[in-house]
């Protein structure tokens, strides 16, 4: 939190601290905050910034919530945006999903993401779960940026905005609740889609243009070898963990295919990813939820 706060006030930060702001903690996860003034070019105050920092790692879904449950207490606002730390964003990006959401009537929308390596291609436009295959595609990877898609074609066949870049409307959340602190890391995006989605409610802004470096925060290497064992683990656990909780009946048939997923980890010969993807299918069997501790410390050894 120190590097943050001084990047934000150093003499290139956005941010103010001359306005009075008090320094506050009433999160009950958090154990510092800080409150300061966003400043335009002009440096004229614009919007309030408050950062935190929790007392331990809660996982993608606890640290949003944290905020969340806070923000549902406070009147004045509409919607938010959930943005990943490793997102670039165009300037007119949030205008573009607040629009679409009006537009199209949908309380959860993403963003169109754009990858590092392809930054002329669509590194995703939303997530879709495969029964059959039993894992998640990033809708129209790799496709061209232009034309743009059927707003309507692109509505249907998403089940979830990436949580890379996810704007929720207020109303939403209250219909649907908050993310599903269960799964820690990993298809809680998908999860809190589905929910949305039944409510008619998930859409995707292909002019709201999000750069996306992936991966940074976990380890999601570009390889089998060199992805992080914590990764490979959370992703085979929470598959079950999902399946159990919206597919109940092609339960059998995940765990079947989970077998075909490792066996690509070994034919790529990453072997410690191997037993990490077995370990994590056998937790999710289990029913392990939550941060898994004993599997972060071996994933660190």
């Amino acid at each position: 939190m120190d590097a943050l706060v001084s990047a934000l006030l150093g003499p290139n930060g956005c941010c103010d601290c001359s306005r009075g702001l008090a320094t506050a903690n009433d999160i009950p996860d958090m154990v510092r905050r800080a409150q300061f003034r966003l400043m335009d070019q002009n440096r004229n105050p614009v919007a309030r910034v408050h950062v935190g920092q929790m007392r331990d790692n809660l996982g993608y879904a606890g640290g949003i919530n944290a905020w969340l449950r806070e923000l549902l207490q406070l009147p004045g606002w509409g919607a938010v945006w959930i943005l990943n730390p490793d997102t670039q964003v165009m300037p007119s990006a949030l205008e573009e999903l607040a629009t679409h959401s009006v537009r199209y009537a949908k309380g959860m929308v993403g963003s169109r993401l754009v990858g590092p390596k392809y930054p002329d291609r669509v590194h995703s436009r939303g997530l879709r779960w495969r029964k059959l295959m039993a894992d998640t595609l990033a809708v129209d990877y790799l496709s061209p940026i232009d034309p743009a898609p059927d707003p309507e074609d692109i509505n249907r066949r998403i089940d979830a905005p990436s949580g890379a870049s996810c704007y929720v409307t207020r109303n939403l959340i209250e219909q649907i609740g908050l993310m599903d602190e269960n799964y820690f890391l990993y298809y809680e995006d998908l999860e809190w889609g589905y929910r949305a989605k039944a409510f008619g409610g998930v859409g995707y802004a292909h002019s709201s243009i999000v750069f996306h470096e992936g991966g940074t925060t976990i380890g999601t290497g570009p390889t089998r070898a060199t992805r992080s064992a914590l990764a490979v683990y959370l992703e085979f656990r929470n598959r079950i963990l999902f399946v159990r909780n919206h597919h109940r009946r092609w339960l059998a048939w995940t765990i079947l295919m989970q077998f075909a997923h490792a066996a690509t980890f070994g034919a790529a010969g990453a072997f410690v990813n191997l037993r990490f993807a077995f370990l994590g299918l056998l937790a999710g069997i289990l029913g392990e939820t939550g941060r898994p501790h004993r599997v972060s410390k071996l994933a660190r050894r």
